[in-house]
């Protein structure tokens, strides 16, 4: 692995050249490129600039009419509750030891291997757009929540972080060019949005012909027991949750994720087989699901990104059961990936 921390003693850039040449204006047409100026962008085309605020590029463009009002509302929880939150004040090298030792980041970044640029759709406080820019992968993290941002931004500053960035941006209407980027991640943010098959079909857009999709949900069978732990979580605290009792030592970052998990304003839960059909609405080809689909190949790929079987519905339904005595303990999220068809 290769880090992402500057030599220089100067502070690297907002984004790296290779993720500038993957922007453009807000609403503007694919040819409407950006330049980095001192305090943001510039369009040169339309001489719009693009400041930052509180340290974060925003390029957002707010949500109008439909699905307005669940978009403030999630925004302002997240502006909030920053998620996830970091352990204390945590150095690079702190964060990419974790990285590695969870399963889900270090398998991730086996897949996606060296040298590609990495779209973060739903980045929040950046912890995974940061652990990804190893191997010179150059990765641009998105969020329309500022307080995450921020956060993200600050880790990115104090440790000399080149190949990482992030910015301001609706997931609706993004400042992205189509088919830029070599891989897109969306994990654990589009059932927060108002509608999650309307949202996958705006990040497919920007995966180039051959390259990676992959998207995390709720689980439509998983998410239960969590929606009956927070009929009670009020009562017994924090500690009926598996992941506050075993995994997390920061009382602050504990409670933003029982915040997150018990308490967000907004989400829906989905299935297998409905992201299968979001794929094919998309020219997307199925590839794998996180965890497997039990009686396929799937049980068997070492790579995340490797073809295999999508199962039947028979195979789909046990899987999602199976579910209930595992990811149900952490929130319930899957993941699937896909390649746009060239």
């Amino acid at each position: 692995m290769t880090s992402g921390k500057s030599i220089s003693s100067a502070p690297p850039p907002m984004v790296s050249d290779r993720i500038l040449a993957c922007l453009k204006a807000p609403g503007g047409s694919d040819d409407q490129g950006l330049e980095l100026v001192d305090n943001g962008f510039l369009c040169p085309d339309t001489g719009e600039t693009f400041p930052l605020i509180g340290g974060v590029p925003s390029l957002y463009s707010p949500p109008e009419g439909e699905g307005e009002e669940i978009t403030a509302r999630v925004k302002s929880f997240y502006e909030e509750h920053p998620f996830p939150n970091y352990e204390g004040l945590e150095e690079f090298g702190e964060l990419v030891s974790k990285g590695s030792e969870n399963t889900f980041s270090a398998n991730l970044l086996k897949a996606i291997g060296y040298n590609k640029t990495v779209l973060e759709c739903g980045c929040g406080t950046g912890q995974l757009s940061h652990f990804l820019q190893l191997n010179n992968n150059h990765v641009l993290g998105i969020d329309m929540s500022l307080g995450s941002l921020k956060l993200a931004a600050e880790h990115k500053l104090r440790n000399g972080l080149a190949r990482s960035g992030f910015a301001q941006m609706n997931i609706f209407d993004m400042a992205v060019k189509d088919a830029s980027f070599d891989v897109v991640i969306s994990h654990g943010v589009l059932h927060h949005t108002f509608d999650a098959r309307r949202a996958f079909a705006a990040i497919t857009r920007k995966v180039k012909p051959g390259g990676i999709i992959m998207v995390g949900l709720y689980n439509r069978y998983a998410r239960i027991p969590t929606w009956l732990r927070a009929k009670i979580i009020g009562v017994t605290g924090g500690n009926i949750d598996y992941v506050v009792r075993n995994h997390i030592k920061d009382a602050r970052k504990a409670e933003i994720w029982i915040k997150d998990q018990y308490y967000n304003p907004h989400e829906t839960w989905h299935s297998i087989g409905e992201v299968q059909t979001w794929f094919n609405e998309n020219d997307i080809e199925y590839l794998n699901c996180s965890p497997a689909i039990l009686g396929t190949d799937g049980e068997d790929a070492e790579d995340l990104f490797r073809s295999t079987g999508p199962g039947n519905a028979y195979q789909r339904a046990v899987t999602q059961l199976s579910w209930l005595g595992t990811i149900a303990r952490e929130g319930a999220l899957f993941d699937v990936i896909g390649q746009k068809r060239r």
